[in-house]
C-alpha cells in the first residue's frame, strides 16, 4: 500500500515530510541498536538461566537420593542437608529471575526488535515515495 504523498503539494512540504521521517528514523535506529545488545544480553542471560536451573534440579534431586540412604547420625548428613537448603534456595531465586530474564522475556525483546526493523523498512519505504513524489512537483 503507498503512502498517500499526494497529500503534499510542494516541495516545502516534502522537504518537512523528509526531515520528519529521518528525525524517526534516527531514533528508530538508535533504539533498534540498543534492542540489538539487550536482545543479545537477554539470550545469553536466559540460555544460562534455564541452563542452571536444569543442574540445580539435578542436583537436589541427587541431594534428595542421597539423604534418604543416609543414616540420621551419618557426618556426612549435616553437609548434604546444607548443600541441598542452598540448592532449593538458588533454584527458588532463579524461578524469581525467570520472569523478568528467562525465555519469554528474550522473546519479548526479540518481537519488540522485529517491531523496529519493520518500522524502519516502512519509514524507509516513505522516504523513498516522498522523495520520488518531491521529483514530480514544480519548484
Amino acid at each position: 500500500m503507498a503512502f498517500p504523498v499526494a497529500l503534499l503539494t510542494d516541495h516545502a512540504m516534502c522537504d518537512a515530510a523528509l526531515a520528519d521521517l529521518q528525525t524517526e528514523l534516527d531514533d528508530l535506529t538508535f533504539r533498534q541498536t540498543n534492542y540489538d545488545h539487550r536482545d543479545s544480553k537477554a539470550n545469553t542471560r536466559a540460555t544460562d538461566i534455564t541452563g542452571e536451573i536444569s543442574d540445580l534440579d539435578k542436583d537436589i534431586t541427587s541431594l534428595n537420593s542421597q539423604l534418604a540412604t543416609l543414616a540420621t547420625d551419618s557426618k556426612y548428613r549435616p553437609r548434604r542437608e546444607a548443600e541441598l537448603r542452598t540448592a532449593v534456595k538458588r533454584r527458588g531465586d532463579l524461578g524469581a529471575v525467570v520472569v523478568t530474564h528467562g525465555p519469554v522475556a528474550a522473546f519479548r525483546l526479540a518481537v519488540n526488535l522485529r517491531q523496529i526493523v519493520v518500522q524502519v523498512a516502512e519509514l524507509n519505504q516513505a522516504k523513498t515515495e516522498v522523495t520520488a513524489h518531491r521529483a514530480t512537483l514544480s519548484a
